[in-house]
């Protein structure tokens, strides 16, 4: 979730049950940064969360809808997250704004410190 080198998350609020708010906030200590808004719909401890977020590019994006599950994969564990949008609209604008890659480098900068 940290995005790519040389990006921050100067806020990150996840309140962790059903109902909870979330609010994540990225920078690049430039002047360049985006935020999502959203809430926790499902918990389940250990296998699967379902939220919903909405990224502001700068306006809100519809909702999109989040599952995460983990699994146990020999030693570790797999993490699967299906991302649903309401539409190719959408899709489109969160893809322009440079989510994908962030998102691919945040996890890659995960790996490396695990």
């Amino acid at each position: 979730m940290l995005g790519p080198d040389g990006w921050t998350m100067p806020v990150c609020i996840a309140e962790p049950w059903p109902g909870g708010k979330i609010r994540f906030e990225w920078t690049d200590g430039k002047g360049n940064g985006f935020h999502l808004t959203g809430e926790n719909i499902e918990m389940v401890p250990f296998s699967r969360l379902v939220h919903v977020e909405r990224m502001h590019l700068p306006d809100p994006t519809p909702d999109n809808h989040v599952e995460t599950l983990f699994e146990p994969d020999g030693t570790g564990t797999l993490m699967t997250m299906r991302m649903t949008l309401p539409d190719g609209a959408t899709r489109t604008a969160m893809l322009a704004s440079g989510m994908e890659h962030g998102m691919e480098a945040g996890y890659v900068r995960l790996e490396s410190m695990l």
